[in-house]
């Protein structure tokens, strides 16, 4: 009874730092013109708790690989962030205003992570706060598009056969702007004929992907007894996104 009172407190604690410290980011999906007044947004943060939080606003470029993992770089250079460090009083809103300051002439979609992160206080605002625990600092990582001149949506597809005779397939982005892998469906067709689809086991490696410009993903699967015989095949895909203008 002891251990479950106890959890039971601990729970209650854990709950009430989070809502302490809970603060709101918006817009969560946003693109960019190149240049003129498409080129600025607007970000609002509402710090709807009843302390003081810090706040660090800053720009990654997206880099993602071909096992779907992100691994970001600094993007300041592409993007003005005022201001890019505020403190924000109890049930208040700030806007920060981001510009994007990179190359006026975009031929492929830039893609970056707009990020709010919060940071701890500083010392003096720390000790007017004395009473109040912070335990947990809120990152937002929001998704920003820079739009290209031309919308190319293209998606293609190869099919290898591994050395310990698995089948990897990859999924090229070769457009101008990135992909959203929703309901996928992936045939393979090999040259005797025989066709297998993905089952959504084989496809999770790449359901619902955001496939970005100029990237790849792929899935490994064993090869179906169905294509045994053939000795070259290829992947017809099929999925429900387009790129909205």
């Amino acid at each position: 009874m002891f251990a479950k009172r106890v959890l039971a407190a601990l729970l209650l604690l854990l709950i009430c730092t989070f809502s302490l410290m809970a603060y709101q980011l918006s817009p969560l999906n946003v693109t960019y013109d190149p240049t003129g007044a498409g080129s600025a947004k607007v970000y609002t943060i509402v710090n709807d708790s009843d302390a003081p939080i810090a706040i660090e606003v800053r720009a990654e470029q997206r880099i993602v690989d071909i096992d779907g993992n992100e691994a970001n770089q600094d993007g300041s250079a592409y993007f003005s962030i005022q201001p890019n460090r505020m403190i924000i009083r109890p049930d208040s809103t700030q806007l920060v205003r981001v510009q994007y300051r990179g190359p006026q002439t975009v031929t492929r979609e830039l893609s970056f992570r707009i990020i709010s992160e919060q940071i701890p206080m500083p010392r003096g605002a720390q000790e007017e706060e004395s009473g109040q625990m912070i335990s947990f600092l809120f990152v937002y990582s929001t998704s920003a598009y820079v739009r290209p001149s031309r919308i190319v949506e293209s998606v293609t597809s190869s099919v290898n056969t591994t050395s310990d005779n698995k089948l990897e397939i990859i999924l090229e982005n070769t457009g101008s702007v990135h992909q959203m892998l929703n309901d996928l469906s992936i045939t393979l067709t090999g040259d005797d004929g025989s066709t297998y689809t993905l089952s959504e086991e084989e496809l999770q490696p790449l359901l619902g992907q955001n496939l970005l410009t100029d990237s790849k993903l792929r899935t490994i699967i064993t090869k179906p007894e169905v294509l045994s015989a053939a000795t070259e095949i290829s992947a017809a895909i099929s999925y429900d996104y387009t790129y909205s203008t």
